[in-house]
């Protein structure tokens, strides 16, 4: 079996260095793995699809929008995590918690990073 290891820096543990090491047949595309990163999500918005404190891999080489596929994109000096949304000729990026549904962004007003591609959430 092929593994993939990514380091990361946890923020809920005082930045300390952490690996996340999966089977590289979890991806279900081909990937080039120095494309790839680990980062843990800090918040409730994309509940229940990606949970807070979850670990999610994505790819950096990966930033043409598809619709209902779940991108990083950095806007106003932060990261965020939410899914790709078509709506009239335009895409938008939405939260899947309704009880966030305000936050909603134009795609041609953030920088899309990568595309998400796995999230694991501890038990």
């Amino acid at each position: 079996m092929e593994n993939i290891v990514l380091t990361y820096l946890d923020v809920f543990d005082e930045n300390k260095q952490k690996s996340l090491e999966f089977s590289k047949y979890l991806l279900e595309d081909e990937v080039n793995k120095d494309s790839l990163f680990v980062l843990r999500v800090d918040g409730e918005s994309m509940q229940p699809v990606i949970n807070h404190k979850a670990l999610v891999v994505a790819d950096l080489s990966k930033k043409q929008l598809e619709n209902e596929s779940i991108y990083i994109a950095y806007y106003e000096n932060r990261l965020w995590i939410k899914k790709a949304v078509l709506k009239n000729k335009e895409f938008y990026l939405v939260s899947i918690n309704k009880n966030y549904s305000h936050l909603v962004y134009k795609a041609s007003e953030v920088h899309i990073v990568a595309k998400a591609l796995l999230t694991f959430t501890k038990l």
